[in-house]
């Protein structure tokens, strides 16, 4: 079956719906798999080092307001799950990975060695009269003799799976460590369908570069509402201002481009940086429009002395080799960058979503 992308405009192009959620499905924590043009019920919530504090409320100098002291439970409810959904979007560049380890063999299969005597005892003196005790004697210790032999070629044998099971992975990550395209993309790939709720999928490597395209949810993960505080420290929910969610879908996404690259270096030793292209996907009936939000390249050795207690947008500022960042727009949260940002990058989703297609059929 044959995939194509379409150039829509210079922001946007056109690729079959069931090929591109298929590339992008995103796995529930059961492991089913999430069509990627459907909502999230859930953002990943980081897990953090050091001290952060939380966002502070922007003034609201309007009347009407609700006190913390007068304010019902209900809304004092209402405020906090605001605010940590907000904490959420905007923290998730914060979130830790574990580095990727040199897997190990499992250990030899234990040899049945009771099964091995049984079977052995049994057919030396089959046919042998049970009163002629001299020849059973004699049949039971050829019978512990093969046994014994039997054990040991099992032993070998099991041993030697180990070894093979040994080289096989030695070979792997070696290959993994030079950054092998076939062995990181393909490891990478393994790594990011099995965390929950994450839509990424690896380009491909050059050299020491890995690249990494990743689904950035729409405009539905982001409050409807937002909180406020006056100069008296009074309280204030309003519906959320057009500004405000400009502020947190960018932050949401430079904090996502920074979260992919941290997950893909510690997946893959051999990288030195990443290039994360963040998309979003709008479905049209049968087709998905997709877009390019943001594009960096993010080295090692830079995330090693990054700031985690900075804001996504502003550390992404400053560790972010070639960043190009979408501007608010008018009718949305963010607008789209421009494709020749990325030359070749149609081409690639075409490939990669004729790839997965090809391997679901």
């Amino acid at each position: 079956m044959s995939t194509s992308v379409v150039t829509v405009d210079g922001a946007r192009v056109r690729v079959s719906s069931p090929a591109f959620r298929e590339t992008f499905s995103q796995r529930s924590s059961a492991g089913v798999p999430v069509p990627a043009g459907e909502a999230s019920t859930a953002v990943p919530v980081p897990s953090t080092t050091g001290s952060v504090t939380r966002r502070q409320l922007p003034q609201d100098p309007g009347a009407g307001r609700l006190t913390l002291t007068h304010a019902s439970a209900a809304t004092s409810a209402l405020a906090e799950s605001i605010l940590d959904a907000e904490d959420a979007l905007t923290s998730v560049h914060r979130s830790w990975f574990a580095p990727a380890q040199r897997p190990c063999a499992p250990r030899a299969d234990r040899v049945d060695e009771s099964t091995i005597v049984a079977r052995h005892a049994e057919a030396a003196v089959r046919g042998v009269p049970w009163f002629d005790l001299s020849k059973r004697r004699q049949a039971a210790q050829v019978a512990r003799r093969r046994a014994h032999s039997d054990i040991d070629v099992a032993r070998r044998a099991a041993e030697e799976r180990v070894r093979a099971e040994e080289r096989r992975l030695d070979a792997w990550w070696k290959a993994l460590c030079a950054n092998d395209p076939a062995t990181v993309t393909e490891h990478v790939d393994g790594v990011f369908a099995r965390e929950p709720g994450t839509r990424a999928k690896a380009l491909g490597a050059e050299g020491s570069v890995l690249e990494i395209a990743v689904l950035a949810p729409g405009e539905h993960v982001l409050p409807a509402e937002e909180v406020r505080m006056a100069a008296d420290r009074a309280l204030t929910i309003r519906r959320a201002s057009a500004a405000h969610r400009t502020e947190l879908y960018r932050q949401h996404v430079a904090g996502l481009l920074v979260a992919t690259a941290r997950r893909a270096l510690a997946a893959s030793p051999g990288a030195g940086s990443v290039r994360v292209h963040v998309l979003r996907s709008t479905a049209t009936g049968p087709y998905d429009d997709v877009c390019l939000l943001a594009v960096a390249e993010i080295a090692r050795e830079d995330l090693h002395r990054a700031d985690f207690g900075l804001d996504a947008v502003s550390l992404l500022g400053r560790i972010g080799r070639g960043t190009v960042l979408g501007a608010a727009g008018a009718d949305k949260a963010m607008e789209p960058v421009a494709l020749e940002v990325v030359p070749g990058l149609a081409e690639r989703l075409a490939a990669m979503c004729c790839t997965e297609r090809r391997a679901s059929a």
